[in-house]
């Protein structure tokens, strides 16, 4: 009994503390997503909800796992049995707070260093860029003229998905848009236009439904309408329709239009995938 009890008050090795304060801070940084995002939601402003993920995505990720290990390191320290001891417990925790600081999540918008040479690394860059700033913004609009056409494709998706979009496409009273009158809301619009007309389908698909899911922001948009539609008629008859179909039935769902709706109509009748002609069906439900 007495051996059990002595067990139970052993205090954690180092290791265990400092794992434990790690893990508490990721568990943290999910909790604290959710909370933003239930605010959101009781607010109608999904922003700061998008922000943070985007902050996360671009390696905050790392800021309050490495604040949970410096706790806990701070706390070895506190219980060190010498002086020399605590010391080094007490470095190593501001250590591990300082690590974050000297990393690219807290460097200034404008302060961006140069764009990545790989695709993948632009790619991540184009995320990263997407709620960070206006000057981050622009920075999408440069990399839709990559040649790879994955590239395009990313900072088309990015362009109808931004700061400087959703904030207009929120705003209401009481919150008005900081960005209605922004030059980069001209910018996109004519870049996601000229997209319309990229060699490559899927370049083609996202930019037009960048602008058909932002009205607020772009206003009406009858080429990307026809756009979406001429991809839902080439993929009715393929056996197994890609990405660029479940796009395009997303953009008929979200605002309906009579040309959409016509494509999805005759989509539902001739493809031969179930799953996507149940999504045509639910597009077309709220019209009949």
């Amino acid at each position: 009994m007495e051996g059990d009890r002595e067990r139970r008050l052993t205090p954690l090795p180092a290791g265990g503390r400092l794992i434990g304060g790690a893990i508490a801070g990721g568990v943290l940084a999910i909790g604290l997503g959710f909370v933003i995002d239930a605010v959101g939601l009781l607010t109608h402003d999904p922003l700061p909800g998008r922000a943070y993920r985007g902050w996360l995505t671009a390696g905050g990720w790392a800021w309050l796992p490495l604040f949970g290990a410096a706790l806990g390191a701070w706390s070895l320290g506190a219980h060190a049995g010498s002086r020399r001891a605590r010391t080094a417990w007490r470095l190593a925790a501001a250590a591990m707070l300082l690590v974050p600081l000297a990393w690219h999540p807290f460097v200034p918008a404008d302060r961006e260093g140069p764009l990545p040479n790989t695709a993948d690394g632009k790619i991540r860059a184009i995320r990263r860029f997407s709620y960070r700033a206006p000057a981050t913004v622009a920075r999408i609009v440069e990399l839709s003229r990559d040649r790879d056409p994955e590239v395009r494709s990313a900072a088309a998706l990015a362009m109808g998905v931004n700061l400087i979009v959703t904030d207009i496409e929120h705003d209401r009273p009481g919150f008005p848009s900081r960005y209605s009158t922004h030059p980069l809301r001209d910018t996109l619009r004519g870049r996601l236009a000229q997209l319309l007309l990229d060699p490559t389908e899927p370049v083609r698909v996202e930019a037009a439904r960048a602008l058909w899911n932002a009205p607020r922001t772009f206003g009406p948009q009858p080429a990307a309408a026809e756009t979406l539609a001429a991809v839902l008629d080439r993929h009715a008859i393929d056996v197994a329709p890609g990405r660029e179909a479940w796009l395009a039935l997303d953009a008929a769902a979200g605002r309906p239009d009579s040309i959409l709706l016509a494509a999805a109509e005759r989509f539902a009748a001739l493809t031969p995938d179930s799953a996507l002609a149940r999504a045509a069906h639910s597009a077309l439900a709220p019209a009949r």
